[in-house]
């Protein structure tokens, strides 16, 4: 168990600062975290669409270790190691020692996991939570006693307050808890006081929910995002589809093919050769995972749509969990070591994939600031969607829009685009350098022979794509750490 958590440690750590931060990290670093407090939290409910714990974290720990990629991200990595354990004894509790191994190997070395522990959002701390409440509900099972009751809605209320998504896990616990021990009022009474911290923490979801930001996956098809969850959790994310090798894509459908056949063949084991406990335990662990995998699909068909891949990660410790002890079972015997052994196999196959391909990485924000070089003269940045906190937290740049610079003079615009071609800006400005940079961006300089006016409206048709616009005055210190 020692071993498997420090092994999580070094795949979380040893990699923290190779990849840029993306889109949300960088509005994480530069548009959230602010040198005092309220600040932050006003920001956090004025523009984010989650509960505001990490972020305190988040700001405490900023303070010490400051907003640069290992700075900030180790504070995820080391909520990404402390839920290994909690994998660990859940098992054991539901199942046995050699089932909670198990859980412990497949939490150190899932490719999604260890990507949200290197990501500098609220994910792993949602994940921590869930799984430490699963050990604490597995205890709660058995003995709902008050210390247990206390311990495991304690664990429910601050994943709540990580992730509004949490709810699903929660409640499905908070029902079976519930039911399983009435007439007692003490699980119910547990129960009660999560769904109290839920409903203490709506109005923030609704004020939030307001702000007006479109949620652009609403446009994805149900059934996609399902099939783009199930792939995720077994071969980690694609950031998206700047850049579409084959190979890359065959390699992580192989996978999920091959995890497939894992998991069937642990739902065999499960249902041949377990114990009473064991069936149960997985079953209850199961069910958690499905009702916070599945339940988010239902209300999305219903109405309400909500449903990112991302937003689903509390479903999937008790799903590994689930199939932890189905392979570990005391009668599986080698199958289920064999199994299990694949599984690992497969995931560490997708972290090396991670490591040396681009295509499995965040897209190189850094190392397209960087190519910017630092600037002679005041310019305008026009970047892809998503580019503008990443190029703005490197650069030091600001948002170029009419309320806030209604035209500026400039002799360079600067174009970051991940199209093949793009709409030259006019204006008597001259295309003097174009640069590839694999496996994501091209940079596009335009300059002009004397300053030019230009507005914003002017050169947002420059991509034909949704674009962001930043203003950089020259010798501006760029303020990525």
């Amino acid at each position: 168990m020692a071993a498997l958590v420090l092994c999580g440690a070094v795949v979380r750590f040893a990699t923290l600062g190779d990849q840029s931060f993306d889109h949300d990290e960088a509005v994480t670093a530069w548009h959230v975290l602010h040198g005092d407090l309220g600040s932050t939290l006003h920001v956090v409910v004025s523009t984010e669409r989650s509960p505001p714990l990490y972020y305190l974290l988040a700001w405490v720990w900023a303070q010490m270790f400051g907003t640069g990629e290992v700075g900030l991200r180790s504070l995820s990595a080391l909520i990404g190691v402390a839920t290994i354990p909690a994998a660990y004894l859940a098992a054991r509790e539901f199942a046995s020692r050699r089932a909670g191994v198990i859980a412990a190997a497949f939490v150190a070395f899932n490719p999604y996991l260890v990507w949200y522990s290197q990501e500098a959002r609220s994910y792993a701390l949602l994940v921590l939570f869930v799984a430490w409440g699963l050990y604490f509900f597995a205890r709660c099972l058995d003995d709902p006693s008050r210390r247990n009751l206390a311990l495991w809605a304690g664990a429910s209320a601050l994943a709540l307050c990580s992730h509004y998504f949490a709810a699903f896990a929660v409640g499905a616990e908070g029902v079976w808890l519930a039911v399983r021990h009435w007439p007692r009022r003490g699980p119910l009474i547990a129960f009660l006081i999560t769904v109290a911290v839920g409903l203490a923490l709506l109005p923030l979801a609704i004020i939030q929910e307001g702000t007006g930001r479109r949620n652009l996956f609403t446009a994805i098809p149900l059934v996609n995002r399902a099939a783009g969850a199930v792939t995720a959790f077994l071969a980690s994310a694609e950031p998206g589809g700047l850049s579409g090798s084959l190979i890359v894509r065959d390699f992580r459908g192989g996978v999920v093919i091959v995890g497939l056949g894992v998991a069937s063949t642990a739902l065999v084991l499960l249902i041949s050769r377990a114990t009473r406990r064991e069936r149960r335990g997985a079953f209850s662990l199961g069910g958690v995972g499905m009702t916070a995998l599945v339940a988010p699909f239902l209300l999305a068909a219903a109405g309400p749509d909500f449903v990112e891949v991302r937003n689903l990660i509390g479903a999937l410790v008790p799903l590994l969990v689930a199939a932890a002890i189905a392979l570990g079972c005391r009668r599986a015997g080698s199958l289920g070591l064999i199994g299990s052994g694949i599984a690992v196999s497969l995931f560490l196959a997708v972290l090396g994939g991670v490591s040396v391909s681009g295509q499995m990485q965040r897209p190189d924000w850094r190392g397209a600031a960087a190519a910017l070089g630092r600037p002679t003269t005041r310019r305008v940045l026009v970047v892809a969607r998503n580019g503008d906190a990443p190029i703005a937290y490197y650069r030091g740049a600001l948002k170029f829009k009419p309320h806030r610079f209604p035209a500026v003079r400039v002799k360079e615009i600067d174009v970051i685009s991940t199209l093949g071609t793009i709409s030259p800006p006019g204006n008597g400005f001259r295309l003097t350098q174009r640069r590839g940079m694999a496996p994501w961006f091209t940079l596009w300089r335009f300059r002009a022979q004397r300053a030019t006016l230009v507005r914003p409206d002017e050169v947002a048709g420059v991509l034909q794509e949704p674009a962001s616009l930043l203003f950089e005055p020259a010798r501006r210190s760029p303020s990525g750490r």
